[in-house]
């Protein structure tokens, strides 16, 4: 009870006064105090924090569950699980088209957003374009690149890096595409012992995307088909895919659990990977600079303008890195994604082996240009690029100053959106069964069936001036590699690798072993 008397009053606030100096001056009572009024002070804070996220932010009318809408903490766990890609399908599957998933991003899966959040903006300064989310590409080494740069740095890398990728500049090195699928098919037969033993596809598609990006961007293989062993080089890309994305959920996370998060979930073997990429991404490169190969290879621009100190080496190198990463694990993941639904559908990869073996009289006759009016061939393409993209998650992307207006309504700008590539493709919203393995739903065989499909939903190369610059290069690689193993083999799927599509992704998926039997039938 406070008496009412002012002395006593008086004498009761001297008292406190007198106790609370005395704890501000013994440091062993600091030691307890300022732990708990720290501890008070943020959990105050988050709290309220996550108060005003749930009914006094600008995104708060929007569909989700409440963790997510209250903080990032679903976001991190699903990164950190490497269940991303499927945490968000089943979102989208229980909330719809629209989901709140953090606090400040929102996920579409409505097709009409491509364009919208991916592609160019008119605005009072002209055209303009959604920045990437920095807290993705903050967590790697900041070089500006054609992945990391603004606009005006983007469209510079662009055009550098373009010719090759041009068809022409394909057309003259299908050669290159040929030799090694040829060199793949014989190492298959034999490592297969002609389809009485099972091979580990995923390996094979490996040796064969590393050497024929080795060849093309640096005019030499890595041998890897020979020696039937996988370069480090692969195994420290998964690791650098592995840093980003878990240090994008370590940056979710508010301080100081993001540091702890570093420490505890990102091992320094990952840290020792990385570097090692780099040490041989740079031998590599230097290398090259050293030589001048028999043709036109993706780094000729680039070596260009290093050599008239138009460049430094970190740029060089860091592109080196990009073309490696991007034009072998990608597209070793699509081929290992199609052989899989190939061989669990046995009628499917019956259609398919009659459509080449019937369309070719010999095996010299399939061309690039003959395969790509391949209508059948073309389905599966398109069919494993939606039931297995590559790059499965969200690519997100901020708001620009002023704000957008997406599907009627106004997000302010600094706020996220994304088009997550699994859940646009595999949601039951925009296709008719849509883990059903159905080339038929591309080649209009059954049309009836297959009406409501939304099929500009599928975007497997992202959309707008920031879509995948090698995206013919892969199509016509994986159509040949595939043409070939139909003309080639006939395929067992092992009983141990059924299930194999479910897999955890760290940027690119964590792929099991894939054993099949190729059964040689030339």
């Amino acid at each position: 009870m406070i008496s009412s008397h002012p002395q006593l009053g008086r004498i009761a606030t001297v008292k406190m006064a007198i106790q609370l100096a005395g704890v501000v001056m013994n440091p062993i009572a600091l030691l307890y105090v300022i732990p708990v009024l720290y501890v008070t002070g943020w959990t105050i804070y988050h709290l309220s924090h996550g108060f005003y996220n749930l009914f006094m932010h600008p995104l708060r009318d929007y569909p989700g569950p409440l963790i997510s809408r209250a903080s990032t903490l679903w976001y991190s766990r699903a990164l950190s699980r490497g269940t991303i890609a499927q945490d968000l399908l089943a979102l989208h599957e229980k909330y719809g088209d629209t989901v709140r998933i953090t606090p400040d991003e929102i996920s579409f899966i409505d097709p009409q957003n491509w364009k919208q959040i991916y592609g160019y903006r008119a605005s009072p300064a002209g055209k303009v374009e959604m920045i990437k989310d920095p807290r993705y590409h903050d967590t790697v080494k900041p070089t500006v690149t054609i992945l990391t740069g603004n606009d005006a740095e983007h469209t510079y890398f662009r055009k550098v890096l373009s010719p090759p990728f041009s068809e022409i500049s394909l057309k003259k090195n299908e050669w290159i595409l040929h030799r090694f699928a040829t060199k793949f098919i014989a190492r298959v037969k034999d490592v297969g012992d002609n389809g009485n033993k099972p091979v580990d596809i995923v390996d094979w598609f490996n040796y064969l995307t590393f050497d024929i990006i080795g060849y093309l961007a640096y005019g030499e293989d890595f041998n890897c088909l020979g020696e039937s062993k996988l370069h480090e080089w692969i195994e420290c890309s998964l690791a650098l895919a592995s840093l980003m994305t878990l240090g994008q959920s370590a940056r979710q996370l508010p301080y100081p659990f993001d540091e702890l998060y570093k420490w505890m979930f990102i091992p320094d073997s990952i840290h020792r990977r990385t570097k090692t990429h780099r040490d041989l991404v740079d031998q590599k490169v230097k290398a090259r600079l050293g030589r001048d190969p028999e043709h036109m290879d993706f780094l000729q621009k680039l070596v260009e303008l290093r050599k008239d100190e138009k460049m430094d080496f970190g740029t060089l190198s860091e592109h080196a890195s990009l073309l490696t990463i991007g034009g072998s694990e990608t597209t070793a993941t699509l081929l290992s994604g199609a052989i899989y639904f190939l061989a669990l559908n046995p009628e499917v990869y019956a259609k398919l082996t009659k459509e080449i073996r019937t369309t070719f009289a010999k095996e010299e006759d399939m061309t690039l240009l003959r395969l790509s009016q391949c209508a059948y061939l073309l389905g599966v393409v398109e069919e494993t690029l939606r039931m297995y993209p590559p790059s499965p998650a969200n690519h997100t992307r901020m708001v620009p100053e002023g704000g957008a207006v997406l599907e009627g309504k106004h997000i302010p700008g600094g706020l996220c959106v994304s088009m997550p590539m699994f859940a646009s493709f595999n949601a039951s919203s925009n296709w008719v069964e849509p883990r059903v393995f159905a080339p038929e739903r591309w080649t209009g065989e059954n049309p009836d069936k297959y009406a409501r499909d939304r099929r500009e939903a599928l975007k497997p190369f992202s959309y707008g001036p920031r879509n995948c610059l090698g995206q013919q290069l892969a199509n016509h690689e994986v159509r040949l590699i595939l043409g070939k193993i139909a003309w080639h083999f006939d395929l067992e799927l092992m009983e141990e690798s059924r299930g194999w599509e479910e897999q955890t992704s760290y940027t690119f998926w964590e792929k099991h072993r894939l054993w099949v039997k190729m059964k040689s039938v030339t």
